[in-house]
């Protein structure tokens, strides 16, 4: 049987103006300059209050140039009738003709000194040539676009064009490259390429004729493309290369013959297979440890490679260096308020007036006035929250801001809400893709929270006090460590705790490794060298 009850419950949601501030929070400057122009553009009601401010002085100054203008004539016929008796209509229109050519010459000249000569064109300055008018680096100006760039593939497939391969083998060329993945390498099977290039184009192929074709490709450039594994890309590399290089030939025996001793760094057991020293053997390692063992990721576009970070916050040390100033970069955003036409528009449509609106442009007219208000709220609440949050994070990291990286403190998203009486999700938003620019180069956000590493009293290090640090620091110590080892006996995991703990670092070697791993850093025997 059905029945209906009433129940009371409290629920926490979120109003639609809240809901647009959190997504303009988590926005970087250059995201929010996007969505501001895209805002101004579906509501009416908002504008630019810089640019309505240039259209006014513009339309007064263009008024000023009319009304001197029109003054013109009046005072050139004032000036021949001030010069004695009154002046003939023939002598005030050749008067006023002579006014107008002088006034004409005036203007050339002006005109003439902002042309530019042939000589400019050619200048042979390594800045370019720069217009008198041109903006400086400070200057707001466009994005310059990039050139067209021919992509990896079309690359390939033009060299295919210009090789002696009849018809039907260059169109198993195509399909050979057209299996190739993002690192240049050719993961598809043969026969699956000789298969499916016969359906598609109606013939029909033999193994044979597709690793023969696959050879060709093999040596489009970049050498080595279309390889089934590390081996065949490098061997190819090297069958490529000009026979002047004595070491050639050595190198490809290692590769034919020992290449898992070669992967593995067993020079030893490499020398001895050989019959030459260890030495002997370092010009043919360092030839092969400098082939390109993916060719296609080096060919990417302009576009994917090419990526801009923008600063939405610039740290700068005031000038007694006692504290710091924080700018919040709002180079690009510009300063927005109602529109004031549709504020006169509202004004005037009352029944005073003689004009009234229709309930269908009430509500519009009512809707966006309402969203463009929330819109301009949650622009300032936005500023005001970035700001405080940044201020409270250079509180906590004051030591890193003056002395550098190696002074970074633990620090946790928890801190930073309770510090300045936020939610752990708003820091979230603020610091994830946001950027500040320091003494020490560009950061983003997340680089300041760190987990703590204890430490204790180390001999005479920089942890003797004990204090816990950032573990950015420890990654940071063991990248140096690793750096400085000695080439031909590595350090291992076990080994790079010791010399941590020495320091006053208390970490295990598991630790050790993760971060060793996060750092993409092989292990010691990986790290081994011929020296």
């Amino acid at each position: 049987m059905l029945q209906l009850r009433q129940n009371q419950s409290l629920q926490q949601r979120l109003t639609p103006q809240q809901v647009q501030y959190l997504k303009l929070l988590q926005l970087p400057i250059l995201a929010l300059e996007q969505r501001i122009k895209s805002e101004i553009e579906e509501n009416p009601m908002l504008e630019e209050t810089a640019d309505e401010e240039e259209r006014e002085e513009q339309a007064a100054g263009e008024s000023v140039t009319e009304a001197v203008d029109a003054e013109e004539p009046a005072m050139e016929l004032a000036t021949v009738e001030a010069n004695g008796e009154p002046a003939t209509l023939e002598q005030n229109q050749a008067e006023l003709q002579r006014s107008r050519e002088e006034r004409a010459e005036r203007e050339e000249r002006t005109e003439s000194s902002n042309e530019y000569s042939f000589e400019d064109y050619m200048n042979d300055d390594t800045e370019g040539f720069k217009s008198p008018t041109s903006h400086s680096v400070d200057d707001d100006r466009d994005e310059t676009p990039h050139a067209a760039a021919e992509s990896f593939l079309e690359s390939l497939y033009n060299q295919i064009a210009l090789l002696n391969l009849p018809d039907r083998y260059r169109a198993l060329a195509e399909e050979i490259v057209g299996s190739i993945d993002e690192d240049g390498y050719l993961r598809v099977p043969l026969e699956q390429i000789a298969h499916d290039a016969g359906v598609f184009y109606g013939d029909e192929y033999t193994v044979q004729e597709a690793e023969a074709v696959l050879r060709k490709v093999q040596k489009l450039d970049p050498p080595g493309v279309a390889a089934r594994d590390l081996r065949e890309c490098l061997s190819v590399q090297l069958e490529v290369m000009p026979n002047h290089n004595p070491s050639r030939e050595i190198a490809k025996r290692i590769l034919r013959d020992r290449f898992d001793d070669f992967v593995n760094k067993r020079f030893t057991a490499l020398s001895r297979h050989l019959g030459m020293d260890v030495q002997g053997l370092k010009p043919a390692i360092e030839l092969i440890q400098h082939l390109n063992p993916k060719p296609g990721a080096s060919s990417g576009d302009l576009s994917e490679s090419t990526k801009y970070i923008t600063a939405d916050f610039y740290i700068e040390k005031t000038a007694d260096g006692k504290d710091f100033i924080i700018t919040l970069n709002e180079r690009g955003v510009p300063p927005l308020r109602v529109n004031a036409a549709y504020k006169d528009l509202i004004r005037k449509q009352t029944p005073e007036h003689g004009k009234t609106l229709t309930p269908e442009a009430k509500d519009f007219i009512k809707k966006k006035f309402e969203a463009a208000k929330f819109f301009i709220m949650a622009i300032y609440q936005r500023r005001e929250t970035m700001m405080r949050v940044m201020q409270s994070i250079v509180n906590h990291q004051r030591l890193f801001f003056e002395n550098g990286e190696k002074f970074l403190k633990p620090l946790i998203y928890k801190t930073i809400a309770e510090d300045i009486g936020m939610d752990i999700s708003t820091i979230c938003r603020v610091v994830n893709g946001k950027y500040c620019q320091t003494d020490f180069g560009v950061f983003e956000l997340k680089y300041f929270f760190s987990e703590a590493i204890p430490t204790h009293a180390g001999s005479g290090g920089e942890n003797s006090e004990g204090e816990a640090v950032a573990n950015k620091v420890v990654k940071s110590r063991i990248k140096d460590i690793i750096d400085a080892e000695s080439g031909s006996e590595p350090l291992s995991d076990e080994k790079i705790v010791q010399l941590l703990n020495a320091e006053g670092f208390d970490v295990a070697r598991r630790t050790v490794a993760k971060y060793r791993e996060q750092m993409n850093i092989p292990v010691a025997r990986l790290r081994k060298k011929l020296v």
